[in-house]
Parts: C-alpha cells; structure tokens; sequence
C-alpha cells in the first residue's frame, strides 16, 4: 500500500509537471547567448484592434560568450502579436552610428487607430561594434527624440525627429560605453489627450572628474503629428546616465494640476542646494504644472529606516483611482548585501500634503530567497474592478540554484492578498525573471518574462504570455491556465523547506520516497516553514489540501 500510494502521488505529481500550459496563449522567443542576434521583449500594449505590440529590444552578438553579456548595445524593436498571440510581424530599427538608447520604445495609439513609435537614438560609444560612430565619415554629433507612424508590418511611414548636440567624448567605463557616454534616455511617457507627455534625460560623459558638466532633465509634450509643444529642461547635480538607471522607466503620473515626476535621490531641479542628500532619503517627488513649472519637490524614502543606507532599484509607478501613486521596487532595505526582496508602496503625495516625506497609506513587502525582483518595466496595474496586480519574481538568482517563479498578485484597496499565482516554463528547473504585467480592457493579464534553464543556461527565452481573467477565481480556474497556487521553497533545500501559498484553511502534507507520512502542518500564514533538519536526504512530495481535496503537489529535493 505504501508503495502504491507513492505511484499515486508521482503519477499526479507527473500529470501536474507534464501539463501542457493552457492559458490563453504564450508567445516566446527562445535563444541562445552564442545566437548572432536577439530579440526581447519587454512590455506589451493592447491596440484598440485586440492587436498586442510589445515593445522591445534588437541585439547583434559581439561574437564572444566569454564576455558574460554577449551582446552588443540594443536597438529599438516591435513585435505585433494577434488577439490570439500569432505573430503578424516582427522589425527592429537601425540606424547608422546610432544605438536605441531608450533600450525599449514606449508604444501609442491615436484616436484613429494609428501606431506610433516614440523612442530616442544616441551615437555609438562600443568600439567593437561595427556600427561604431567612429567609423563613418561624418559621425554623429546629435542625439535623436523621434516618433514614427508605423504601419500594419511594423514598417515606418512617417518620422519626426528632433536633434539635440550631445558629448561625444569617450565615456570612462570601458564595461559599458554607452552608458557612461553622452546621450539621452527617455524613461517616462505617457498618453494625454491627443498627445504624448515624456520625460528624458540628457546626459554628458561620465567623468569621474566632472569636467564635462552635468546632466538636464527635460519634461515635453508632443502631438501625433510630430509637433514638439513644449520641451522645458532643468540642470540637475549629476553627470552621466548610470544614476537614472534605476529609475528608467513608468515614472510619470498625471494630475488634474499638471504631473507628478518620481525621481531618484536628489537629482531633481532646480537646484542641488534645496535637496535632502540623506542616504535615508530614497528620492524626490516633483510637482509641475500643465507647462512644466515647478510647483513643489517632497521626498520619498522606505518607512522605519533612520540612518541605514537605502537602495531603490526598477521602480515603476502607477495611479491609482483614488489620487495616490502605487510604487513598486527592488530594494535592500537595510542594506543587506545580496539580499534583494520586493517591496510595494502606496504614497499619499497630494500635493497640499504638510509631510515633506510622502506619507505611506500601505507597504507590501515580498521575499524568500537571495535575489527577487519586481518587473523591471512595469510591476504594477490596476484592473477595471479597482483591484491591483503586482508582478515580481521569487527566488531568482538563489545561491543553492534551486527553481524561481513570477508571482502575480491580485490585492484590494487596503493590500490584502485576494489571488496568488505563480508562473514557471515547465518542470525543468528554471530562472524566471518577470519584465513587466499589464492589464486589458477585458481584464486579461499581459505578462512578458525573460526565462533560463539553469541545467543548461545557453537555453534562454523571451515570452509574452496572455491569462483569461479568470485566472483568479479559482483553484480549478488557476491550473487550467497552466498556475499554480502554491510552491516550495529553497528547492533544492537543506534543513527548512518552506510552503508559500494564498489559500487560506489549508494544510501541508509530506511523504518520503516510500510514500510514507513524514510531516502534515496547518497553513495559517502566507509561508509556513517546515523543520527538515531531521530528515535524510533526498526527495520529498509535497501536498497542499484545502477544502477537503488535493490541490497542489510537487517534488522537494533536501541536500
């Protein structure tokens, strides 16, 4: 009976890891870091046609894997998906001397239907590269902000582009040329109206001697007729683009007074003498009007710290319905180093506010192991039912190279867990790195997710995934789309194997290679730690009961 009850647990265990995914639909480009070029995908826009483009990036190999990062700097690229995830067309756009140094172009639809591309280009710094500026007789001098009409094919029809002079001089760090060399990066753009309101960033060498100035901060509005309406720019304390990496994308918020800008630390107009350069102050929130005048700057900092260093690193910011700003980042809150957990916040920055530091109206913070990250593009959306879904990934990175997994949580106004599910590529041991999560009209889930096998790390991927909505309404519901509803954790582990699960009255149950009962616990917390520093090695089924019946199960490995 023991074994037989093994047999069932296994052969369930199977039926669960050999599901074939049954979600909507998964779109993916697999590839491999020795491939002479690469697509991917970073963030995916619903058309008013049930189209999906996603926004994306275009690499050519440097023809060395040895040199970690085996690629060159990236170019823009689009990816047009049908309403039912076949591709339509794919293109990527090249310019002479030129790399997409926005790494990914923001996407819009005018009341026509019409497709734009708004991105920027800034001349090449990578001496390896063929498309070095220095290799061309007349070599760039000017940075590029550009919209492009695009057509069915992805293929651009009209193109409006405005020039900005900016340092060719070689930037200090040979690691990463472009980066650390003159160009402008735009990280924030938005639909308002009947135009597009952005912010960029124009950047100067970086110097470690500061001899080539200081960065500028502009905020813009553009028609979709290519008409620049405004273009105002401030001088910020700061030199070189490394210090807007982290704050590099979603970071603009409309108001009914104008916009609200979250920025990292202290690099914010008008002047460094009128910012807090504590370390405990994370960032500033600057208030504009309608034509970009300062109103007012606050600050942003992670709640309880005093005098620990802070880091904030992928933030993205989303509106909520209410007039505060959802804001979800990667952070060692207390510096602990190589330890990075999620955290989401919710600000009450309205602008009559009397605290110079925003106030938190919620926190939420999620980790389990090493390294987790929040989408790095977009971590955050808001459903048509006024609920909020946050994206991140679990366990990626972990030093015992055990499994990972994207999280999608469904959360109410006062961020209490209504839905958790968790996404993985198959029963191979995986690293799965969330880019970003958006919703549809319909209140589908729009995922793109960057993935890798970590028997076998040539095997990578990009994917954009598509979940029916009802993904979240139940247990049944989760699976059929190819989630689960719980996850064990460090796996493989050594002594405490942990159950990470949103189901509530629910317990856990374990079994040795012989099927017998080794362990069962109520779950009554979102994690429930297991003692198995008792156990012997090997493998272990893990199951998870709730309402009377089996509803999730998998294998553990104790080392």
């Amino acid at each position: 009976m023991k074994n037989y009850g093994l047999y069932t647990l296994l052969a369930l265990l199977l039926l669960f890891w050999g599901k074939a995914f049954g979600q909507e639909w998964e779109y993916s480009i697999p590839y491999q870091p020795s491939d002479s070029e690469m697509t991917r995908q970073y963030c995916a826009y619903e058309m008013s046609d049930g189209r999906i483009i996603v926004s994306s990036s275009f690499l050519f190999n440097v023809g060395s894997y040895a040199a970690g990062y085996p690629f060159y700097p990236p170019h823009n690229a689009l990816v047009a998906l049908s309403p039912e995830g076949e591709e339509l067309a794919q293109n990527f756009y090249f310019k002479d001397g030129y790399w997409g140094s926005s790494y990914n172009p923001y996407v819009f639809e005018n009341e026509n239907g019409e497709l734009f591309m708004l991105t920027t280009f800034s001349p090449d710094h990578e001496s390896r590269y063929f498309n070095y500026f220095l290799n061309y007789d007349n070599p760039p001098t000017d940075a590029i902000l550009g919209l492009y009409k695009l057509d069915d094919n992805l293929e651009i029809v009209e193109s409006y582009e405005y020039s900005f002079p900016v340092d060719t001089a070689q930037g200090q760090d040979n690691t990463n040329p472009c980066e650390s060399s003159g160009s402008i990066h735009l990280h924030s753009a938005i639909l308002e109206g009947d135009c597009m309101v952005g912010v960029y960033t124009k950047n100067v060498s970086k110097d470690y001697n500061g001899i080539h100035g200081y960065d500028s901060l502009f905020f813009f509005r553009m028609s979709f007729d290519g008409e620049l309406l405004a273009n105002v720019g401030y001088e910020i304390p700061y030199s070189g683009l490394s210090w807007q990496m982290i704050f590099w994308r979603e970071q603009l918020v409309p108001t009914d007074y104008g916009y609200i800008y979250y920025n990292n630390r202290s690099n914010v107009p008008p002047a460094s003498s009128l910012i807090d350069k504590s370390r405990v102050i994370g960032g500033s929130v600057v208030y504009m009007d309608k034509n970009f005048n300062l109103l007012r700057i606050r600050h942003f900092k992670h709640p309880g710290t005093t005098n620990d260093p802070w880091t904030f690193d992928d933030v993205s910011i989303m509106r909520s319905r209410h007039n505060t700003t959802y804001f979800a980042t990667r952070s060692n809150k207390n510096y602990e180093q190589g330890h990075d957990d999620c955290y989401l916040y919710e600000f009450d920055d309205d602008i009559e506010g009397v605290q110079e530091v925003v106030p938190v109206v919620h926190e939420l913070h999620r980790g389990v192991y090493d390294f987790d990250f929040v989408a790095e593009c977009r971590a955050v959306d808001v459903g048509d039912n006024f609920s909020l879904f946050f994206c991140y990934s679990l366990n990626v990175g972990a030093s015992l190279g055990g499994d990972s997994w994207v999280v999608i949580e469904q959360l109410d106004h006062d961020f209490n867990t209504l839905r958790e599910v968790y996404y993985s590529t198959d029963s191979d041991l995986m690293w799965s790195c969330a880019e970003s999560i958006t919703m549809t009209r319909d209140g589908d889930v729009l995922m793109t997710a960057h993935t890798k096998k970590l028997t076998d790390q040539s095997q990578q991927g990009s994917v954009v995934v598509k979940f029916p909505a009802e993904v979240f309404d139940g247990i049944d519901e989760a699976h059929e789309n190819g989630l689960k509803v719980a996850i064990a954790y460090p796996n493989p582990g050594k002594d405490v194997l942990n159950i990470r699960t949103g189901l509530q009255d629910a317990w856990v149950e374990v079994y040795d290679v012989n099927g017998r009962l080794v362990h069962r616990q109520d779950i009554t917390e979102n994690v429930t730690g297991i003692d198995a520093g008792g156990w012997a090695e090997g493998v272990y089924v893990w199951k998870v009961m709730a309402n009377g019946k089996e509803v999730e199960i998998g294998k553990w490995v104790k080392k």
